[in-house]
């Protein structure tokens, strides 16, 4: 009956796994050429986990570029394009990502108005 109890509990603890286990893989990359951003971004779960992607939004300036995302996917991927209304001023660029299980990322960066040419890449 102990070594029941014993493997009980070990199973029992292997199933509960901790929220921040639970990743999306994601990479988006942010990219300026002139007035012009183009934002790729590709986002997955693991296969056969509970994660679901509960969250995502990615920014250029202030402007949030995707709308009306649709919770509870196990994939997204795509690509959005923005217009710099003054390509020669800093844009900030930003992204946030959850899922359902509470596992949160975001993170921030800027397009440099110097350049015609910038980019920030966000991966894990």
């Amino acid at each position: 009956m102990r070594a029941m109890n014993i493997a009980l509990q070990r199973l029992q603890e292997e199933m509960e796994m901790p929220i921040d286990d639970i990743a999306i893989s994601y990479d988006i990359k942010f990219e300026k050429d002139h007035a012009s951003v183009k934002v790729t971004y590709d986002l997955s779960v693991p296969v056969g986990g509970p994660a679901l992607i509960a969250d995502f939004q990615v920014t250029v300036d202030g402007t949030d570029l995707i709308s009306g995302f649709l919770p509870g996917q196990t994939a997204f991927n795509g690509a959005k394009f923005h217009i710099l209304t003054d390509p020669n001023k800093d844009a900030p660029v930003s992204f946030t990502l959850s899922s359902n299980q509470g596992w949160v990322a975001s993170d921030d960066d800027v397009l440099r108005g110097e350049k015609d040419h910038d980019e920030a890449e966000f991966s894990n």
